[in-house]
């Protein structure tokens, strides 16, 4: 009887360990095949309205920035490159203007530039900023297995954030960040980058200890201890990201450059919430813009006006 415990006892350590090593490889891990079935998910009329990650306004959030990724894929951008802390080539890409004022964009999970961006750089492109978008680590051209999941991207950014420094002469540099980007950028507020003047987190989770328990509960429908526990432990082992290394809301109170903050108070990937109590954290000039029936990613679709004056008033110097 004791040798049939101790072994039932074995096989639920090994079955425990397998689940938390499958939810660690399907948030960590993007190959190719993941990248090969960008198309589907892209196409308005393969969305579920009640499930899909994006809702209440994926399908419409699509649509609208169909046509701003063809412009996108149009303009003339000068590939850049740099080697991470562990050795991979990232891929940046750059849009030349004004020296003086440069915005590195930095895109969310499973994403692209062009996907998060498009629509976005529009904002950049009447101000004649020079513009530099990340590839982030293992998305399109750059090297890596694994995603940093926003922790080992803050490394990655600061990488950018010094040839940025090297290329021009006293630039101001902002960040702008978009779902993980955002929390990426987040995570950057208490580094003291060399000339970053001004952060914009655009639906960015606080740290990937909470995302992970809400994800896990939403997604798999099964409570956090002890599958992302498990999956925290494969992802110190394989990645050497732990969760709760960075946490948004102590960045943001070692900040010393201003925030703002833009969530879609319907975001079903990110709450809201994260934002809201990063805001009320921040000791950094900041402002807060939420949007009324936004999902995820889609307030500058849902709000362009509000989104855009926002954006330009943290490059005028006018968040106080």
């Amino acid at each position: 009887m004791k040798i049939i415990l101790i072994v039932l006892f074995l096989l639920l350590v090994i079955a425990s360990l397998a689940a938390g090593y499958y939810i660690f490889n399907s948030v960590f891990l993007y190959n190719d095949q993941n990248k090969g079935d960008k198309d589907s998910a892209l196409d308005p009329s393969s969305i579920d309205s009640e499930t899909d990650l994006m809702r209440p306004t994926a399908g419409r959030y699509y649509a609208f920035r169909a046509p701003y990724i063809d412009a996108f894929n149009e303009l003339d951008l000068k590939e850049l490159t740099i080697k991470s802390f562990d050795n991979l080539t990232l891929y940046g890409y750059l849009l030349e203007g004004d020296p003086k004022e440069v915005v590195i964009c930095v895109h969310g999970y499973k994403s692209s530039m062009e996907e998060d961006f498009a629509d976005r750089i529009r904002i950049y492109q009447e101000r004649g900023s020079t513009v530099l978008l990340l590839n982030d680590r293992a998305h399109g051209k750059s090297e890596g297995k694994y995603l940093g999941f926003s922790e080992n991207d803050k490394r990655d950014v600061a990488r950018w954030v010094t040839l940025v420094n090297q290329m021009y002469d006293d630039p101001k540099i902002y960040l702008h960040g978009v779902s993980m980007g955002g929390a990426t950028v987040i995570h950057c507020a208490n580094e003291h980058l060399e000339n970053v003047c001004g952060i914009i987190d655009d639906c960015g989770f606080d740290s990937i200890v909470n995302i992970s328990k809400y994800l896990i509960k939403d997604i798999y429908h099964l409570p956090y201890f002890p599958f992302g526990d498990l999956a925290w432990f494969w992802s110190v082992i394989i990645t050497g990201v732990s969760f709760n290394t960075s946490m948004g809301e102590k960045c943001v109170e070692e900040s010393n450059v201003p925030i703002v903050f833009i969530h879609g108070k319907e975001d079903h990937f990110v709450p809201c919430y994260m934002s809201e109590k990063m805001y009320e954290a921040c000791r950094s000039p900041k402002e807060l813009l939420l949007v009324d029936g936004c999902g995820h990613a889609a307030a500058y679709m849902m709000a362009t006006k509000e989104y855009t004056a926002l954006v330009n008033k943290l490059l005028d110097g006018e968040i106080k």
